[in-house]
């Protein structure tokens, strides 16, 4: 199998997590992976970390700088399918890995099987309260090909998924009447019918809070709880309300099937306008390269 492999990095303490999980993906793959290593936030330590990563894996290095994870999965996407011919486009995060060795192939094995019929498989532990979002994402040719980029406007990725989630439920055909059933995925356990779910018990995300009480694992820091704030208070009103000018309500009371109620905007973003996709009919003041 072809494999467009991509993680984004931004922080030094997943260095160390991300070198384990390289280790238990490539060492003993039969796969031919193409694997990039995107360094969201630069520095002279984070750079030099990061080179010796990229040297001992042989993978390419991308030290952007600008703090768009979104931006780089969708250029994954355009050099996996459109340029490489890839299989499947793989989107990692740098916190997880698999406990063994031989792991990985058979779950990209489970998962070969629904690229003809599902638009991405996700991968997560078989811990029960393990949820969105989760540490792999398997996107198909087919995804690609009706859902196209992520809205970049979501920046640096905060409200994404649940765009994500609503162009993909009205791609697949569903009814954007049934409410019950569109909200019944919004807990991010249950498996909406355009995705297939792997959990495995051999597979690990560690920056996960039910692995908070191993401290061997997870240290609580006091940037943690600063960044929640942002979170919160900053990012999630900017993206909260970039999707009400788009989907005409809050997730779960759009009023939209169309973005900006405009039915010539398609559900899909194709690569060549993934940069402005809906061509500023929108008044959203964007935070794209103000967060670094």
């Amino acid at each position: 199998m072809k494999i467009e492999l991509v993680v984004a990095l931004c922080q030094k303490k997943e260095i160390k997590w991300l070198d384990y999980g390289l280790e238990s993906i490539l060492e003993k793959t039969k796969h031919e992976i193409n694997t990039t290593l995107y360094l969201s936030r630069c520095t002279d330590s984070l750079f030099s970390e990061c080179s010796k990563l990229a040297e001992k894996y042989n993978i390419n290095f991308e030290p952007r700088g600008d703090n768009s994870p979104t931006h780089y999965v969708n250029e994954s996407k355009h050099k996996g399918f459109d340029i490489n011919n890839s299989d499947c486009v793989v989107n990692i995060q740098p916190d997880t890995f698999f406990l063994k060795k031989n792991v990985f192939d058979s779950v990209m094995n489970e998962a070969s099987e629904y690229f003809n019929s599902r638009y991405f498989v996700c991968v997560s532990s078989d811990h029960p309260d393990d949820s969105l979002p989760l540490g792999i994402t398997i996107h198909s040719k087919l995804g690609w090909e009706k859902i196209g980029c992520h809205d970049i406007n979501f920046y640096p990725h905060a409200g994404d998924e649940v765009d994500y989630h609503r162009r993909c439920y009205l791609s697949y055909g569903l009814d954007p009447e049934d409410k019950e059933y569109y909200q019944k995925f919004f807990d991010g356990k249950t498996t909406p019918p355009w995705t297939h779910r792997i959990r495995n018990k051999d597979f690990l995300h560690v920056g996960r809070p039910w692995h908070a009480e191993d401290l061997r694992l997870y240290t609580p820091r006091h940037i943690d709880y600063a960044m929640q704030t942002f979170f919160e208070c900053v990012l999630h009103g900017r993206w909260a309300q970039y999707y009400i000018q788009k989907w005409g309500g809050h997730s779960g009371l759009e009023e939209f099937i169309r973005p900006f109620n405009d039915e010539n905007n398609s559900l899909k973003i194709g690569w060549e306008e993934c940069e402005n996709p809906y061509q500023n009919e929108h008044d959203f003041v964007s935070l794209r390269g103000q967060i670094i």
